[in-house]
């Protein structure tokens, strides 16, 4: 399950405390069923007729059983006033953004339930959900519907799997109350609840052999931090250093002997360019999903060893300009290439292959490895 993986370091990123109450005003509608005899507008009406057959002699019998309709009217109505005042719902910390094929649980909390079973009424909770979430434990013919009959617990738990990466939310909340007796059917509709953001999956059939030798600093630069932490600064004059630390160039330059000067580094530079289009240049390529998920498990991994990490994607955004996230480090920048992951879609635009390259090889920093993902391939480029 995905709930039992190991959680990375950084999953803090993942975790909000998200507090809405759904209160009556913020019903969309609500939807009144009830038999034509107990229509609001005809309370008047059974009041008048009480009055009238009271004093006719020979049907006041007739006006006893228009004062027992107002009366059932009267209550119901009163009900109805009583419901809006005292019900309402709360969603409780969950997490707005999930990675894909993640396992999680809703928390709702149903305020007004004592005066729900004071009045015997039976209430239940549909929720309906897009493609990109479903609820596990309900029927696997109709596992994106979600019906439960609200019993003595105010808190319910709703479990929930993310299974589509981007936008996920709910489109239906409907809170049933039925009256006794077929009396009616109250349909308490919301315009507010939970909406997500589902992030590539971390656990990509990723690239093992390319992450070991990014690791080993398997690499055409002279040096690699990843594989040896000191990078040299300048040169200092001779002071009985290993032999293998002489600066032979600076010798010959300044005539005296020099040794090596060092800093350490803890950080390496790495340019990830995404291309989604086909085998051709042109069009969406099969994997679409799978490089995505490629490239966050890549960024991720990189990150983690405390490299720097800048991302080019064959994409334009609302302003016809490339996606480039900047060279930066750590969970912020981490976050950022999750959630311009996840807003990918296939109605978006792409540039050709060809042209897509050009710009990386303009834009990318001189001093990063650039490594490139599509077109069926991982490539890591000195």
């Amino acid at each position: 399950m995905a709930s039992k993986r190991r959680k990375p370091i950084y999953y803090c990123i993942c975790l909000m405390t998200f507090r809405s109450r759904l209160k009556w005003g913020d019903v969309m509608h609500i939807e009144r069923s009830v038999p034509f005899w107990l229509e609001r507008r005809l309370f008047s009406v059974y009041v008048i007729l009480t009055f009238v057959f009271l004093f006719i002699p020979g049907l006041f019998l007739l006006g006893f059983l228009f004062a027992a309709i107002a009366t059932v009217h009267y209550v119901v109505g009163q009900t109805e006033k009583q419901l809006k005042r005292d019900v309402a719902l709360e969603w409780k910390h969950y997490e707005p953004l999930m990675f894909n094929q993640e396992s999680t649980a809703l928390r709702l909390q149903l305020f007004g339930l004592e005066a729900l079973e004071k009045l015997g009424l039976k209430t239940t909770l549909r929720l309906h959900t897009d493609n990109g979430l479903i609820f596990p434990d309900m029927d696997p013919l109709h596992p994106h519907t979600y019906h439960a009959v609200i019993g003595s617990d105010e808190q319910i738990e709703i479990p929930i799997q993310a299974m589509r990466r981007g936008p996920a939310h709910f489109d239906e909340l409907t809170l049933t109350i039925r009256l006794p007796w077929r009396m009616g059917v109250y349909l308490f509709t919301f315009d507010a609840f939970p909406h997500f953001t589902v992030l590539p999956s971390l656990t990509a059939q990723a690239t093992p052999l390319l992450l070991h030798r990014l690791r080993i600093g398997d690499r055409a630069d002279r040096y690699s931090p990843l594989k040896n932490k000191l990078v040299q600064l300048g040169a200092k004059p001779y002071t009985a250093e290993p032999s293998k630390e002489i600066d032979w160039y600076a010798t010959a330059k300044t005539g005296r002997l020099q040794t090596k000067v060092f800093e350490t580094s803890n950080q390496d530079t790495f340019s990830l360019a995404l291309n989604l289009s086909g085998p051709s240049g042109y069009g969406l390529h099969t994997n679409f999903e799978t490089f995505i998920d490629q490239t966050a498990f890549l960024a991720s991994e990189l990150i983690k060893e405390g490299c720097k990490v800048e991302l080019f994607l064959n994409h334009l955004d609302t302003n016809n300009r490339m996606t480039h996230l900047k060279l930066q480090e750590g969970q912020p920048q981490l976050k950022q290439i999750l959630l311009t992951l996840s807003t990918l879609s296939t109605r978006d635009t792409y540039i050709p292959t060809g042209q897509f390259e050009r710009y990386v090889t303009r834009r990318k920093h001189r001093n990063s490895q650039l490594i490139q993902i599509g077109n069926d391939h991982i490539q890591a480029i000195g």
